[in-house]
C-alpha cells in the first residue's frame, strides 16, 4: 500500500510538471509568432526547444508507467502523453519555419501563404472541402442504406424509406455540385470569402441536422444560396446531375396511388427545374462576343457534364451564357482560349512578382527603421543610465557629507559635555575643599578659644597668690573648676561637627513615579550601595543597571564591575566591547580583530563583530578598577 501511495504521489508530481511545462510552452509559443525581429524569434525558438526537451523527458516517464503494470487506471496518463505529443508536433512546425530561409522557395511561398487575404481565401476553400467531404460521407451512407433496404423483398416493403433516401441523396448531390462551383469562384476571386461566411452556419446546420423532421419541415433548397448571388454571375448554367434518380423514382411509382403520384410529380418537377450555376470558366477570360461560335464557346467540362447527364437521363439543353470580355483581347479576329489564358497567367505572375518585390522592399525599409529605432532607444537608455548614475553619485556624496557633518556635530556635543562635566567636577572639588577648609578653621577657632580660656585661668591663679595662700579650701575649689573646664573641652572636641553636617539631608525621589501598592518598597535598599553585591550579579543585570540608572552610584559600580570582567567602553558608540580572540592587528593608535559587543538598542543581547577597528582614542580609561 505504501508503494502504491508513493507511486501515485510521483505520478501527481509529474502531471503537475507537465501542466506547468505546457503552460510555459504555450506562452513562449505565442511569443515566437509575435516577435518583431528574426533574432527575437530565434531566441524564443531556443527557449521553446528547452521546454519541449523537458516535456519529452516527462513523456518518457509517462510511457514507462503506461507500459508497466503498476498503474491500473492509465486514462489520465494517455491523455497527458497525447498532450505532450501535440506540443511536439507544434514545435516541429516552429522549427521548420525558423530554419526556412527568407528568400528561398519555401520562404517566399510561406510569405504568400501568410498574406491575410490569401490566407482567408485558402481557409474558406479548405472549409468548403471539409463540408463536401462530410456530405460525400452522407452520400455513401445513404447509398449503403438504399442497398440494404432494397435487398431481397425489401424493395417493395421499404418503398417509402427508399424514396426518402433517394430524396436525401438528390439533396446531398445538389449541395456538392453547388459547393464545388463556389470553391472555384472563391479561388478565382469571383466571390469574396466574407460573402461565403454568410452561408457557413446554414451549411453546418444542414450537415448536422439533415434528416430530422424539424429541419426537413423548414428546409428550402432553392433559397439556400440566394445570399451569394450566383444567378447574377456571368457563368454557365448546368442542370444538376440527378436525373437518373428521378427517372428511377418515376418507374417505381407507376403502381402507386394518384396521391402519391402527384407528390412524386411535384418532387420530380422541382428537381428537374432546379439548376445550379456551376462555373466552368470561372476567372478565365473569353474572346469577344461573336468571335467564337456558340458550339465552341463551351469548354471541355461542359461536354463531360453533358455526357454524364445523357447517360443518366437523356440529353439536357445547355443555355450558353454571355461571357465577359478579356482584359487584354487582341484587336483583330478571334483569339484562342489557350493564348488568352497564357497571357493572363503571365500578367498574374508579373503582378505577383512586382507585389513580392514591393513587399521585400517594404520589409527591408521596416527592418531599417526598426534597427534605427533600436539604436535610438539604446542611446536614450544609455543617457538615462548615465544621468541616473550621476544623480546616485551626487546623492551618495550629499549623504556622506551630511553624515560627516552629523558626526562632527555629535563629536562637538560630546566634547562640550565632557568639558561641562570636567568643570562641574572641578567646581564640586573646590566646594569640598572650601568646606573642608571652613571646618578646619572652625576647629582651629574652637581650639584657640579653649586655649585662651585655659591661659586666662592660669593668669587668674598667678595673680592671686594671696588668695591661695589665704586658705587651702579656696585653692582646692579652683583646682576642681579647672578640671571640669578641661573635661568639658575634651568632650566638645569629641563631638566636633564635620563638613557633612552642613549638607541638607537627602531623600529618595523616583524619576518616573507611578502609583503602586503601598506594600511595595518605596525606598531603594542600602544594600545596593555595597560593591560586593555587584560581584554577584550577572552580565545582563549589570548592563541594565548601567543603561537604566544613569547618573547614580549604582551605574558607577556596574561599570566598575564590567571592567573587572574585561569589558571596555567605547565612547563613540557608547557600547561595551570585549575581545573574542586576540587582535589580528595591533598598533599604537588602534587594534583590529573580532569583538563581542552588547547591543542595547535593537536586540538587547551580545553580538559578534568581525574585523572591527577599536581606536584607543575612543577607549574610556578614566575609571580605575
Amino acid at each position: 500500500m505504501s508503494n502504491q501511495r508513493k507511486l501515485q504521489t510521483e505520478i501527481d508530481r509529474v502531471i503537475k510538471k507537465v501542466d506547468e511545462g505546457v503552460e510555459l510552452f504555450d506562452d513562449i509559443y505565442e511569443k515566437v509568432y509575435s516577435a518583431d525581429t528574426q533574432n527575437q524569434k530565434e531566441k524564443y525558438e531556443t527557449e521553446l526547444k528547452k521546454e519541449i526537451k523537458k516535456l519529452q523527458r516527462l513523456r518518457d516517464q509517462i510511457k514507462s508507467w503506461i507500459s508497466g503494470s503498476e498503474v491500473k487506471d492509465k486514462v489520465q496518463l494517455l491523455e497527458y502523453r497525447r498532450l505532450i505529443e501535440t506540443k511536439m508536433e507544434a514545435f516541429k512546425v516552429v522549427e521548420k519555419e525558423t530554419k526556412t530561409k527568407t528568400f528561398s522557395k519555401e520562404g517566399l511561398a510561406r510569405q504568400e501563404k501568410l498574406d491575410p487575404e490569401e490566407q482567408k481565401k485558402a481557409d474558406t476553400v479548405n472549409w468548403i472541402g471539409e463540408v463536401i467531404e462530410q456530405i460525400n460521407n452522407k452520400i455513401d451512407e445513404t447509398d449503403l442504406e438504399i442497398e440494404t433496404l432494397s435487398a431481397g423483398k425489401g424493395k417493395k416493403t421499404n418503398k417509402n424509406q427508399i424514396e426518402e433516401c433517394n430524396e436525401h441523396l438528390a439533396s446531398h448531390k445538389f449541395h456538392v455540385n453547388k459547393l464545388e462551383g463556389i470553391a472555384r469562384l472563391v479561388r478565382n476571386d469571383r466571390i469574396s470569402a466574407e460573402l461565403v461566411d454568410q452561408v457557413k452556419e446554414d451549411l453546418e446546420y444542414y450537415v448536422e441536422s439533415h434528416g430530422e423532421d424539424e429541419f426537413m419541415m423548414a428546409y428550402d433548397e432553392e433559397g439556400f444560396y440566394e445570399e451569394l448571388g450566383l444567378d447574377d454571375l456571368d457563368v454557365v448554367n448546368v442542370d444538376r446531375v440527378t436525373q437518373a434518380s428521378v427517372s428511377s423514382k418515376k418507374k417505381d411509382d407507376d403502381a402507386s396511388s394518384a396521391t402519391s403520384g402527384s407528390k412524386k410529380e411535384k418532387r420530380s418537377s422541382k428537381s428537374s427545374t432546379a439548376s445550379s450555376m456551376i462555373p466552368l470558366t470561372i476567372g478565365r477570360a473569353k474572346a469577344k462576343k461573336g468571335s467564337i461560335p456558340s458550339n465552341e464557346a463551351t469548354p471541355t467540362k461542359i461536354g463531360r457534364a453533358n455526357s454524364t447527364a445523357s447517360s443518366s437521363s437523356g440529353p439536357a439543353p445547355i443555355a450558353p451564357a454571355p461571357t465577359p470580355k478579356a482584359p487584354a483581347a487582341p484587336a483583330g479576329g478571334g483569339a484562342s482560349m489557350a493564348a488568352v489564358l497564357k497571357r493572363e497567367s503571365e500578367e498574374r505572375q508579373k503582378a505577383a512578382l512586382q507585389a513580392q518585390q514591393q513587399e521585400q522592399a517594404r520589409q527591408a525599409e521596416l527592418l531599417r527603421q526598426q534597427q534605427l529605432k533600436q539604436q535610438q532607444e539604446a542611446q536614450r537608455l544609455q543617457q538615462q543610465q548615465e544621468v541616473l548614475r550621476q544623480q546616485q553619485q551626487q546623492a551618495a556624496q550629499a549623504e556622506a557629507l551630511k553624515r560627516q557633518q552629523a558626526q562632527q556635530l555629535l563629536e562637538q556635543q560630546r566634547q562640550q559635555q565632557a568639558v561641562q562635566q570636567d568643570a562641574a567636577a572641578k567646581q564640586k572639588l573646590l566646594q569640598q575643599q572650601a568646606t573642608r577648609q571652613q571646618a578646619q578653621a572652625q576647629q582651629q577657632n574652637v581650639l584657640n578659644v579653649g586655649l585662651s580660656g585655659l591661659s586666662l585661668g592660669n593668669a587668674v591663679g598667678s595673680n592671686a597668690p594671696t588668695a591661695i595662700s589665704a586658705g587651702p579650701s579656696q585653692l582646692a575649689g579652683g583646682k576642681d573648676a579647672t578640671e571640669r573646664y578641661l573635661s568639658a573641652l575634651n568632650d566638645s572636641f569629641m563631638q566636633i561637627p564635620t563638613g557633612a553636617d552642613n549638607e541638607r539631608q537627602k531623600s529618595y525621589t523616583p524619576r518616573n513615579p507611578y502609583p503602586c501598592p503601598s506594600c511595595y518598597p518605596s525606598v531603594p535598599s542600602p544594600i545596593f550601595d555595597n560593591p560586593a553585591v555587584f560581584e554577584k550579579l550577572g552580565t545582563d543585570a549589570l548592563f541594565f543597571i548601567f543603561y537604566y540608572a544613569q547618573g547614580t552610584h549604582q551605574q558607577y559600580l556596574a561599570a566598575k564591575e564590567l571592567k573587572k570582567q574585561s569589558w571596555r567602553y567605547h565612547k563613540k558608540y557608547m557600547t561595551w566591547f570585549q575581545r573574542h580572540e586576540e587582535p589580528t592587528v595591533t598598533t599604537d593608535e588602534y587594534e583590529q580583530g573580532t569583538y563581542i559587543y552588547f547591543d542595547y538598542e535593537t536586540g538587547w543581547g551580545q553580538r559578534i563583530k568581525q574585523d572591527f577597528r577599536f581606536e584607543y582614542s575612543f577607549l574610556e580609561d578614566s575609571l580605575s578598577v
